[in-house]
């Protein structure tokens, strides 16, 4: 697969190949957590089995076509479903969830078990109550240092009226000032 984000990406991996960072890890994770974000729970589905986890690193990339980037960790458990289901959905959670994204942060079997949900068009769990939804398609896969970026194009979409929940400095927060 190609295309200019691809090529982008490119570039970018050769850059960070060619010229080791002068910011070590620690540094980096600890300017990282001044990023403020909204808390999602990242799910699919695969033979028949639900999953999902909890992640800030989502990122619209353009609106014409619809289409978002998650990065996933490639020793995270989910991984190898989305790579294999080729879909996802991103549950962008409310801010009265903190519980859920504390659940799905954590390593039991069987998440959806205990948390309401819904099944998607693409076959993806859509946890009720969550501020919005998207259900995306995976159209590139990059891999990149640790992680892989999974390209989706939105394929389904829902908003509902409640403020999202924020991740930030290691801590959950609410927009309710904003």
């Amino acid at each position: 697969m190609g295309g200019p984000i691809h090529s982008a990406i490119n570039s970018i991996r050769e850059a960070l190949q060619a010229k080791p960072s002068a910011v070590d890890a620690n540094a980096f994770r600890s300017v990282m957590r001044q990023l403020a974000g909204c808390v999602t729970v990242i799910s699919t589905e695969d033979a028949g089995s639900l999953y999902g986890f909890t992640a800030t690193a989502v990122c619209s990339v353009c609106a014409e076509p619809p289409t978002i980037l998650i990065a996933v960790n490639r020793t995270a458990r989910t991984h190898p479903h989305i790579d294999r289901k080729g879909a996802y959905a991103v549950n962008i959670l409310a801010d009265g969830q903190k519980h859920i994204a504390e659940h799905f942060a954590g390593k039991q079997d069987n998440q959806f078990d205990t948390v309401e949900h819904t099944i998607g068009a693409m076959g993806v769990p859509l946890i009720t109550g969550a501020a919005a939804h998207l259900e995306c398609n995976v159209e590139q896969k990059i891999s990149i240092g640790t992680h892989t970026l999974f390209v989706g194009q939105v394929i389904g979409s829902g908003v509902d009226a409640l403020k999202p929940l924020i991740y930030h400095d290691a801590k959950y927060g609410l927009v309710s000032h904003i």
